[in-house]
């Protein structure tokens, strides 16, 4: 916010009862449970019918639905915001919708982000597809020794074999440690991402990596999908949960190309797993043999990333 002034700083001086998110993706989702814990009465406005519709499989994103809902938030969908309602002073007091008009004394909008290129673009820095800069696995651009990092970069998916703009964090941290090592004369190569996230929305761990369907088909596999439900723990054990699984693979190599979790324990910590799967472009096969740690307290003796693999080669045949 404006003059250095949190969003945390302005809740607390100003005490809101009513609050519109527009934008139903990961940080959306992140706000809506910190304006619940506030006692805000909270509506969410999303361009489509699910949360995180844009990457999460629809029954994963329903279990979150069902999670927000069920935690007082008022979900709306298939909303376009078309304008603002302001005070004299400049003050937000709601949205208008397609789908409606929404008071609020605070309004916050979670729309995403694009790079900011326009200073390497004035200085002829080539762009990817993405619209964001292309840079080599040594983090260089096409200009000898400017190299480029972060949030204004794309980066290389090894699963699709393409260009994507990811601005995480962690790939930009990876990243600017690449490029500033090269700049100080060193060798280093960052080679790409599968594309791995986890988010915690009030109970429920989400988690996903790789391709989801829709990303897998347009990159030309020849895709297949199995969904399981799972303990994550013994059962008998205090805290054992319910889990959800979803394999996306290659029906002609075996191939997993992506996976995503959703529920209340265990979930977050799984898919790190999957995730160095893809990187070394492991098949159903491979991964119903891993030798994964065991004991009650944390997982059932096959663990459900093995029963999701095992069912996925059955479907196979």
């Amino acid at each position: 916010m404006k003059d250095g002034i949190t969003i945390k700083d302005y809740i607390d001086k100003t005490n809101p009862k009513k609050g519109v998110i527009i934008g139903a993706g990961l940080i959306g989702l992140e706000m809506s449970e910190a304006f619940r814990d506030r006692g805000i009465e909270t509506y969410l406005i999303s361009l489509y019918n699910l949360p995180v519709a844009s990457i999460l499989e629809p029954k994963i994103a329903q279990k979150v639905l069902n999670e927000i809902e069920e935690k007082g938030v008022k979900f709306i969908p298939n909303a376009k915001t078309e304008a603002f309602k302001v005070s004299q002073d400049g003050l937000a007091l709601g949205v208008e919708t397609n789908q409606g008009e929404f008071d609020a004394d605070i309004v916050l909008t979670s729309i995403g982000v694009i790079p900011n290129v326009e200073l390497a673009k004035n200085a002829g820095i080539k762009l990817g597809d993405t619209g964001a800069i292309h840079t080599d696995m040594a983090q260089r651009t096409n200009i000898d020794d400017i190299f480029a990092a972060g949030d204004c970069c794309e980066v290389f998916n090894l699963v699709s074999q393409s260009y994507v703009f990811t601005p995480l964090g962690d790939i930009a941290n990876k990243q600017g440690r690449t490029a500033g090592e090269n700049a100080a004369g060193g060798h280093a190569l960052f080679y790409g991402v599968v594309g791995s996230s986890a988010f915690k929305v009030f109970d429920l761990e989400v988690a996903f990596t790789g391709l989801n369907e829709r990303m897998a088909k347009a990159a030309g596999f020849d895709v297949g999908t199995h969904f399981i439900r799972a303990e994550s723990k013994v059962g008998y054990m205090p805290g054992s949960q319910r889990m959800m699984i979803k394999y996306i693979f290659d029906k002609k190599s075996s191939r997993l190309l992506g996976a995503q979790m959703v529920g209340k324990e265990g979930v977050a910590r799984r898919i790190n797993t999957l995730a160095a799967a893809l990187h070394f472009k492991a098949t159903l096969d491979d991964i119903s043999r891993f030798d994964l740690a065991y004991a009650p307290p944390f997982s059932a003796p096959y663990d459900p990333v093995l029963i999701a693999a095992e069912q996925s080669m059955k479907k196979m045949g």
